[in-house]
């Protein structure tokens, strides 16, 4: 795949919640899994990286409580499936600290 462009929260702002769009598996056909990621920064800017276009997106995550953000983060990405239809990033967790 190709990067895209950085997407930032203003000056003196944080990443507070987020979301994936997300295709469910497809069977014999070519599974994408995690194609785009949302965010929401603390004054309430919404960044929103230019995935593709399969799926739906997913529920925002719970806010991080006031006066913290995101600082730190987990994925899930699938094993290489030999014979089978490789994924990738199936899933993220952000963590928040103050």
């Amino acid at each position: 795949g190709e990067w895209s462009r950085a997407e930032t929260c203003p000056p003196g702002q944080r990443l507070v919640s987020f979301r994936l769009r997300v295709e469910a598996p497809r069977g014999v056909w070519d599974d994408t899994a995690a194609n785009a990621m949302a965010a929401i920064c603390s004054g309430g800017t919404v960044l929103e990286g230019r995935g593709g276009p399969q799926g739906s997106w997913g529920n925002w995550s719970l806010p991080c409580p006031p006066q913290a953000g995101v600082c730190g983060l987990r994925t899930r990405v699938e094993r290489p499936q030999r014979a089978g239809d490789d994924t990738g990033l199936n899933d993220v967790d952000l963590y928040c600290c103050s």
